[in-house]
Order: structure tokens, then sequence, then C-alpha cells
């Protein structure tokens, strides 16, 4: 019973882990009781946890496979009280509403002896509280006090990676292609690449001089110029095809200088 438990647990925190975006993290720092009946073959005692996260207002309620989140610890060999030192029990989650949900923790023992090699499942802690579920790198200590028993622990809220915010649910993730050009910082804002610009870093920063309103680039240093302009900067107008002794102040004019006329600028004047 208890590895069905251990394998359809590790089920749902897969499962749970492809859509979460945060990590509700627990340490149980240690646990004791007086419930004579724990351990009470005396050999092969196993203890384990199970944390579940709710948002339901009732903080008592609780069932077999939350679907808010749920994490399992690993097993220890014990007694009846034991200074855990174990990593943390991480509960993938998403946050669908800041404030406040449920935790639930529920401890359980699994006897087993020669003689009976099925193992049973007995319910020896149960615990619940409300919390806040806002991102920090703090633990936040709590000890719990039950009917017969006492649990202390700590626990924090950590963001997964490429999500940041107080709910975790801001997503920003590095990249260098067409989509994007840019990098996070520590609160998920976007700073884009040297050579970028825009919400998403997509408009290339063109060379310094370089006439925007008549030229344009792909990609950061450049300068290609528009139909009708030329030079380094673009700030030069093209002038019409085949004119000789003239000049332009816009793509395709052929403004005669001084003693040539024609439609080319190809007649002198002065003959």
């Amino acid at each position: 019973m208890a590895q069905f438990l251990s394998t359809y647990f590790l089920v749902l925190i897969s499962a749970q882990l492809v859509k979460s975006s945060g990590v509700f993290e627990l340490k149980v720092h240690s646990f004791t009781t007086s419930n004579s009946s724990v351990c009470k073959h005396n050999r092969d005692c196993d203890v384990f946890f199970h944390v579940c996260l709710s948002y339901t207002q009732d903080v008592i309620s609780y069932r077999l496979g939350c679907s808010n989140g749920t994490g399992v610890s690993v097993t220890f060999s014990t007694g009846q009280s034991f200074i855990s030192t174990c990593a943390p029990i991480s509960v993938p989650f998403n946050l669908r509403q800041q404030g406040t949900v449920s935790v639930i923790i529920q401890a359980w023992d699994a006897e087993s002896s020669n003689e009976q090699p099925t193992e049973n499942l007995n319910n020896i802690g149960h615990f619940a509280t409300k919390i806040n579920l806002t991102n920090s790198q703090k633990w936040s200590q709590h000890v719990h006090l039950g009917e017969q028993s006492e649990l202390r622990l700590s626990y924090r809220v950590v963001c997964n990676k490429f999500y940041y915010g107080d709910d975790c649910l801001s997503f920003c993730r590095s990249r260098d292609d067409v989509f994007g050009h840019f990098t996070c910082d520590n609160a998920g804002n976007i700073i884009c690449l040297p050579g970028w610009k825009g919400e998403e870093c997509k408009e290339a920063i063109c060379s310094s001089g370089c006439r925007e309103e008549h030229g344009y680039c792909e990609a950061p240093g450049q300068c290609k110029c528009f139909e009708g302009w030329q030079g380094p900067h673009c700030d030069e107008c093209r002038r019409y095809p085949a004119c000789v002794h003239g000049t332009c102040e816009h793509p395709w004019q052929c403004n005669c200088e001084e003693g040539w006329g024609g439609l080319f600028c190809d007649m002198d004047l002065n003959v």
C-alpha cells in the first residue's frame, strides 16, 4: 500500500511540474508523537510525510491526491521521535490567486514484518494551517501541535526557472533570435541586448548618423537606404537617371546648374 501511494504521489507531482510556475518547499526538522500505536511491532518502522496545498476555505478539508499541489517526503526508519536532515519536500503549484492557501501535512507510519510482508499504513499525525504563498528566499519557521504529536518545520516559496514576481506568474526567458534579443533581470524584466530596442527587442539600432527616415537596418550597425537615397548615412538623394549637370533635393529630381537646361540638364545655354 505504501509503495502504491508513493507511486501515485510521484505521478501527480510529475504532472504538476509540467504546468507549475513555482515550488512550495517544506522542511521537516523534528517530529515527536506519543501515539502508542506507532511502531508497535518495534521493527521496520517507516515514517513519511504527505503535504497538500488547497485553495479551499476549510483548512481541515483534505482529499487524497490533492489537485492544487502535492508532495511526499522520503521514508525515515525511526521510532516515536526523530530529527530530520533530509532535503525539503517540494510541492509544484500554479498560483491562481494571491493570498492565503491551506497547507495540510499528514504523517504516516508503515509497518511490516517477516510474518506479514504486506505493509499497513497508519496515520500518526495531521496538521493543518493557512499561509500566504509569496515568493521569498527566506525560510519561515513554524511549530504545529497535534493531539498526540508535535511537528517543527520551515517553509518558503520559490519560483521555477524563467518565472518571476510575488506570484511566480511573470515569465521571462532570455533569447537571441528572430523573436527577440534580450536577457532578463532579477525581477523578470526584459533587458535588450546591445544593438537592439523595442518592447520585445526586435528592432535593430542602426549605425550612428543613419537617417532612419531614409534608411533602415536588419542588424545592429547597418544603414541600408530606401529607394531614391544613397550614401553612408542615406542622406544623399539620387538624381533623375541620365541627369548630367543637375542636382536634387529629393529623389529623382534634376535641377539644372546655372548655364544648363533641358530634361537632363545637358543643353549648354551659353552656346
